[in-house]
Order: C-alpha cells, then structure tokens, then sequence
C-alpha cells in the first residue's frame, strides 16, 4: 500500500528512529512501511496517522495501491478466477 510517510516525516524535520520511537516500533520497521516492503497493522497505522495529526487515509493510499486487495485475492481460485458467492 502506498503511503506518504516519508513526506509527512520530512515536512517535520523527523528521522525514521524518531517517528519508530514515538509509535513504539523501530527505525527497520519505519523504513520498511514507507518503502512499501511492510505493511502495518491497524493499530501502527492509527498511531502513525496520529504522530502526524492526520486520517489514516491521508497517510495510506488505499486507492492507487497497485497490489490486490487480500480479500479480493481470497475471492479467487487456483486459477485466478473470481469465484462467486454461495
């Protein structure tokens, strides 16, 4: 998921170690959300959307996402077919 905590980071003068202290994570797992390698629970995105006294909407980009969904990849078989509900 993209996100723009980089951004949002470096318009505040905040390191990645400094962002990680304040939401009880470290820098690796910073780096890791704002390179899209991670992907943060509910809770590390609340409180990181909160350091930043934005939604969580304004800090992930849900829509542009190039990855599927999880629940729209469930929703498909083995062959990639959407399946339909029962």
């Amino acid at each position: 998921m993209k996100n723009r905590i980089r951004e949002l980071r470096e318009q505040r003068g905040m390191t990645q170690e400094q962002l990680g202290n304040l939401v009880g994570t470290s820098r690796q797992a910073i780096n890791a959300i704002e390179t899209e390698k991670f992907e943060p629970s509910i809770w590390l995105a609340y409180d990181i959307s909160c350091v930043f006294a934005c939604s969580i909407e304004e800090v992930f980009l849900f829509d542009v996402s190039p990855r599927k969904s999880r629940a729209e990849s469930s929703r498909r078989d083995n062959n990639g077919n959407k399946r339909t509900a029962v």
